[in-house]
């Protein structure tokens, strides 16, 4: 109950995902400029993405290779025009950026999505009060102790939502993580098992 109760004071609640709708048009050959609109947005995890194309030749590239930070790549293929729509859901808190590929577009035609913490209390499960963290507060290192947890993944996440840190779990009871890097605030330790629920546990860095 404490842990449900750190959450619900520090993150919102989002009780269904959301689409939101990014209009995409324009042209470099006069007129009004290539254009994402809105051309940034604040979602949380779990919401879907929607970009309609308007006019003009388009498309809609956030991949990993282009944008080394955003935590996930998405991908709309090439350049096309028509009336083409393409939906991604981001389901990794963090800061994505985009553009369009088109010739001459990216000057223009960019965008960026934060994706905040749905923190999905219901998905938080009994076995999350076995999971232990220490030393917490901590200097540089943090041990989880999962206990009969079945981890896939560990994130580290602030309180806005970023994703400061994250690596495969392997199946190991006891994880010793290296946060030394991190600047001394609070911070949320993710924890998503093999049936993708989450447990979420709370820790400072000093």
């Amino acid at each position: 109950m404490r842990l449900l109760s750190t959450l619900a004071a520090l993150l919102p609640l989002a009780s269904f995902a959301t689409l939101w709708n990014v209009s995409v048009g324009g042209s470099t050959i006069g007129g009004t400029p290539p254009y994402y609109s809105p051309q940034n947005l604040t979602i949380l995890a779990g919401d879907q993405v929607r970009w309609t194309n308007m006019s003009g030749t388009h498309n809609v590239k956030g991949t990993q290779a282009l944008f080394p930070g955003n935590p996930q790549s998405f991908d709309s293929g090439n350049a096309q025009s028509g009336g083409w729509t393409y939906t991604f859901t981001f389901t990794i808190p963090g800061v994505y950026n985009y553009h369009c590929t088109q010739n001459g577009h990216a000057a223009t035609q960019f965008g960026q999505i934060t994706v905040q913490v749905n923190t999905g209390l219901a998905e938080v499960t009994e076995a999350g009060a076995e999971v232990m963290l220490y030393p917490t507060p901590t200097a540089d290192q943090l041990i989880a102790k999962l206990g009969e947890a079945t981890a896939r993944e560990l994130s580290i996440i602030s309180l806005n939502g970023e994703v400061v840190m994250s690596q495969g779990a392997l199946g190991a009871e006891v994880i010793t993580l290296d946060v030394s890097a991190l600047r001394p605030a609070n911070y949320f330790l993710l924890i998503t098992d093999r049936n993708g629920r989450v447990i979420a546990k709370p820790f400072a860095k000093q």
